[in-house]
């Protein structure tokens, strides 16, 4: 028993510096991301902050007492390079792997971790496939749903500017699009009847001209009060340009993917174009914690974020670490089962709600904004009373 007792002291003896080098060990974060291509204009600006929030981490002390380290690789908005990438990250050892903000280029990075038994956070994915039904349950987006974009827009046409027809153009390059425009579809019928949508038409993302679509609106019997956009750069804002020089001077509502100033020079000029942002880059968000964040991005970076979706790159960082504080573990499986009973929690993004059968958000608040003098302005803060379902969420028989 004696001898026993001392061969096992002797190897508890050797086991301890292992345990405690291991209890030192960083924990590991895996950037898969577009730094190339397209999609690099919205990831660039969340991840972005997302390494600031990971550096005011390992400055307070780090994370479990241990300091975060991070590494990105490039997808180059690359569906088939993002599954690699994703794949060679997690054979890396990440603790969490962060994927594009689209789930069609996101999705398959977020596969591979999945596979691997690790979270995947998107930066700003709106598809909720990115997700429960669509990756896994080890998958999460800092987003809210596109639908969620349309839904607050529409009611705030309806509500606020006191529109009661409509005309949807609908840009079918990405799922997100389609998901926006379902919303608004979905919240505009619900508030005034579906005859009140007046028409809906289509185009794609990198079409040259949309003649087509505009004379067929500039046909119908009764102009709407307002057009809705449901598309992205740089094809959204050349659609909006197109609509302005054929002489449709309504009032044009918008998703979030078409936020910010950097594509205004196309369409100098422009008025009455509204859309819901998750914040202001522009000195005049109503909300301190937003103006907050800007300070310390410009201090750390020497500069404003050039997106608004750089606050969601932030608020991922946040969102996981609490969950990892509170489950005082990396462990996958222990940290969802933080994040699943987060319900309105106070984050910089906004108030955040997860379960165990929805990773995005349908009723976040949104700041509207809208276009004057050449700049987006904040107008006011607005929260969604129509909340999709999980039909709607997922387009189900549509």
């Amino acid at each position: 028993m004696k001898s026993v007792a001392v061969a096992a002291s002797a190897a508890i003896a050797l086991l301890l510096p292992a345990a405690a080098a291991r209890a030192e060990d960083p924990i590991k974060i895996g950037f898969a991301i577009a730094e190339s291509g397209w999609l690099s204009n919205y990831d660039s600006a969340p991840f972005k902050a997302a390494v600031m929030k990971i550096e005011e981490i390992n400055k307070a002390g780090g994370l479990l007492g241990r300091q975060i380290e991070y590494s990105v690789m490039d997808t180059k908005t690359e569906q088939a390079r993002a599954a690699t990438v994703g794949a060679q990250l997690v054979d890396g050892g990440v603790d969490m792997l962060v994927v594009s903000c689209d789930y069609d280029f996101g999705a398959p990075a977020a596969l591979a971790a999945k596979q691997a038994g690790k979270i995947a956070f998107s930066l700003c994915a709106a598809d909720p496939k990115m997700g429960v039904q669509g990756v896994g349950p080890l998958a999460f987006t800092a987003n809210s749903a596109a639908q969620s974009e349309g839904i607050a827009i529409a009611e705030y046409g309806q509500k606020k500017m006191n529109l009661k027809s409509v005309y949807v153009l609908e840009d079918l390059t990405i799922e997100y699009n389609k998901s926006a425009c379902a919303g608004f579809r979905a919240a505009w019928a619900a508030g005034g009847g579906e005859e009140t949508i007046l028409g809906n038409d289509t185009f794609k993302n990198d079409d040259p001209s949309i003649a087509s679509q505009i004379t067929r609106l500039k046909g119908l019997a009764t102009q709407p009060d307002a057009v809705f956009v449901c598309s992205f750069t740089p094809g959204g804002a050349s659609a909006v340009r197109q609509l302005r020089a054929a002489g449709i001077d309504l009032p044009i509502l918008a998703n979030t993917a078409m936020v910010d100033n950097y594509w205004l020079n196309a369409v100098p000029g422009l008025k009455d174009f509204y859309l819901p942002a998750f914040m202001s880059l522009y000195g005049d968000d109503p909300r301190p914690e937003m103006n907050t964040f800007l300070e310390s991005h410009k201090a750390r970076y020497g500069e404003p974020p050039v997106s608004s979706y750089s606050v969601l790159g932030y608020s991922l960082i946040e969102q996981w670490a609490y969950a990892v504080g509170e489950a005082k573990t990396t462990n996958s499986e222990a940290v969802v089962g933080v994040m699943n009973t987060f319900k309105d929690q106070p984050f910089t993004a906004g108030p955040t709600s997860f379960t165990d059968q929805l990773h995005i958000q349908v009723d976040r608040p949104w700041l509207i904004m809208k276009v004057e003098n050449d700049s987006f302005r904040a107008v006011e803060v607005y929260r969604n009373s129509f909340k999709p379902d999980m039909k709607l969420l997922f387009r189900v028989g549509q």
